[in-house]
């Protein structure tokens, strides 16, 4: 992320990073970075099908089963669209302080979001948990923090992405070697 100083002495972030990592292989599959104002839950769903089209590419076996996300990812839209795609979502639940209400909701979407709330629960979502906590956030640590990717002097979307993916490049090579 590139944090700006407006000229009134605030602070904004600009840009922000959103990796796609495989948790078999550790390596980074996808790599995209947006407008700092974008929420997360608007851009997860288009990170996995790029993940999803890199893998293909790569020539990899399997399809992308599932998203493992921390819980800044969840919304009702994402795990319905998650579904639909064929994707199981482990994306636990923010807290609230009142109860959901389904009445004027559509039933598809409440079965999505309580099939989410089952998985991630379950031992095999905890463990999937753990493993993005590690995988993920290391791969953020490596780019970010140890590669000098967490602020550019770069201006525009374009060439922050550009500068982001060749720093996740040589994380992978890095991993590889």
């Amino acid at each position: 992320a590139t944090i700006t100083r407006m000229k009134d002495g605030t602070t904004r972030l600009a840009y922000k990073a959103e990796h796609a990592v495989d948790l078999d292989t550790d390596i980074a599959v996808s790599a995209t970075v947006h407008t700092g104002s974008t929420p997360d839950t608007t851009t997860i769903i288009d990170t996995a099908i790029d993940a999803a089209v890199n893998a293909e590419e790569a020539g990899a076996e399997g399809e992308v089963e599932s998203i493992v996300a921390d819980k800044g990812y969840h919304s009702t839209k994402v795990v319905s669209l998650a579904a639909e795609l064929g994707m199981r979502a482990y994306i636990p639940e923010r807290a609230s302080p009142q109860q959901r209400r389904w009445t004027d909701k559509d039933p598809n979407d409440k079965r999505a979001v309580y099939a989410t709330r089952r998985r991630t629960r379950s031992a095999r979502g905890r463990q999937l948990s753990r493993l993005r906590s590690e995988l993920t956030e290391r791969s953020f640590a490596h780019v970010c923090d140890t590669g000098g990717a967490r602020r550019t002097w770069l201006r525009g979307l374009v060439n922050v992405t550009k500068r982001h993916l060749m720093a996740v490049a040589a994380r992978n090579l890095s991993t590889i070697m």
